[in-house]
């Protein structure tokens, strides 16, 4: 059932949504890291972790789920959460891990992210999720700013690799 608010509609996606999702996967991820990260390790990265292929399997697990957030007939963001995922350091006992969260550069600041973040928590809590937790990269500053205004906390550290680095993320976590 879809959810409006001022800013967007969120819908739950389904495998005919792979090649839109891939394709907000590819630019979204490429806005948000192409000043930081060099051109090769992020070309790399998208192509595998964005295919349509690949997406489109994701859909056959029932643990993962994607959100599509539009304003107007545009796909503008996409979120993906995937159920009962642990790290060390999550306090919750039935945690959902919120994998993915992006939105075009256009419509930063307008709300959409907020918007996909609160349906986010309101599926978790109606499934019966006790904590909300993401791993975001410690360079991010704006996303880790995004996610501490909104009330998530550290507790913890993974690794990322990515291409020839290996990145640092924090894991930050909300009790819902």
């Amino acid at each position: 059932m879809p959810e409006t608010s001022e800013n967007c509609e969120i819908r739950q996606a389904d495998i005919a949504d792979a090649k839109v999702l891939a394709m907000l996967g590819v630019v979204t991820f490429f806005e948000a890291y192409y000043e930081q990260d060099a051109a090769g390790d992020l070309a790399n990265y998208v192509t595998e972790t964005f295919a349509v292929d690949k997406i489109a399997s994701e859909f056959a697990d029932p643990a993962t789920t994607y959100l599509i957030a539009y304003r107007g007939e545009k796909a503008v963001g996409y979120a993906k959460l995937i159920r009962d995922a642990r790290e060390d350091g999550v306090t919750g006992v039935r945690p959902i891990e919120l994998k993915r969260i992006y939105a075009v550069e256009r419509v930063w600041g307008t709300g959409v992210g907020l918007a996909l973040l609160d349906h986010c928590r309101s599926l978790a809590k109606s499934e019966g999720f006790d904590t909300l937790w993401l791993g975001v990269w410690q360079e991010n500053q704006r996303g880790q700013n995004f996610y501490r205004k909104h009330g998530f906390r550290n507790v913890g550290t993974i690794t990322f690799p990515y291409g020839d680095s290996v990145g640092i993320n924090d894991v930050l976590e909300q009790p819902l």
